[in-house]
């Protein structure tokens, strides 16, 4: 089990490419090469790996184990149910957890204005250069930000924007506290910026999750932002009382 799951890894960590037997028994830890094409088989005959041209990859009953998965989350039904009723709206909403230094992606409700954004279901960002990871963070006290990230400083800069030491992380954190959302001007992506807020009350099945928006940095005015935090404000609300 723990050979499979090693090699199930590998192949995430390969982002698509199809990888050999002999690159997925080094990237697996030394696993044997016949031991690897054994395993794999077994996999592909549950839909969880697929041989390619080149070896194997990624199969698509993955799909229906990380669907089961979302299905049992109660944040992610609230959600679906909170931005169901909104309407049609612009806004392009999405819900994310932390795992970790990373937020993850779980469900993200398209608007009527498209825009383009790293937010898919199961895409990571570091919790540091994002409004949701910020708005999480905020839910921590400041000992515990500085356990979770003293050893990641320098933090990765996505942009020339995207805070880099964990003191001007604070003072974000900090305001997310104070003003009850986050924002990322520019730290994630250029010309975006990104406004989020924590769903409230205790972590849901042990584990924070928050929820954002993002609008072009040409139409991101003091109004602008207000209105978008507004929103997000009035759906992790009434998430948090679902909940």
């Amino acid at each position: 089990m723990l050979r499979a799951g090693a090699i199930l890894d590998a192949l995430a960590d390969a982002r698509g490419r199809a990888l050999s037997p002999a690159q997925l028994a080094a990237a697996a830890g030394g696993i044997p090469r016949a031991s690897v094409v054994n395993i794999c088989a077994a996999l592909h005959d549950r839909g969880l790996v697929r041989p390619v041209e080149g070896g194997f990859a990624l199969g698509p009953g993955l799909l229906r184990l990380a669907q089961s998965y979302l299905d049992a989350l109660d944040p992610v039904h609230a959600f679906r149910e909170q931005v169901s009723r909104l309407g049609d709206r612009e806004e392009t909403l999405q819900l994310a957890t932390m795992d970790g230094t990373d937020v993850v992606y779980l469900a993200v409700h398209e608007g009527t204005v498209l825009m383009r954004l790293t937010s898919r279901a199961g895409a990571r960002l570091p919790v540091t250069c994002t409004a949701l990871g910020k708005a999480m963070l905020a839910g921590l006290d400041d000992t515990e930000v500085r356990e979770l990230l003293a050893d990641r400083a320098p933090f990765e800069a996505r942009t020339p924007w995207s805070i880099t030491t964990l003191d001007a992380l604070l003072a974000d954190v900090r305001d997310a506290r104070s003003a009850g959302h986050a924002v990322d001007d520019q730290e994630t992506a250029e010309g975006i910026v990104c406004v989020a807020a924590a769903v409230p009350g205790p972590p849901a099945v042990g584990r924070s999750f928050a929820v954002s928006s993002s609008l072009l940095k040409s139409q991101a005015t003091p109004e602008r932002v207000a209105a978008l935090a507004a929103l997000i404000k009035g759906v992790v609300g009434r998430m948090g009382a679902a909940t």
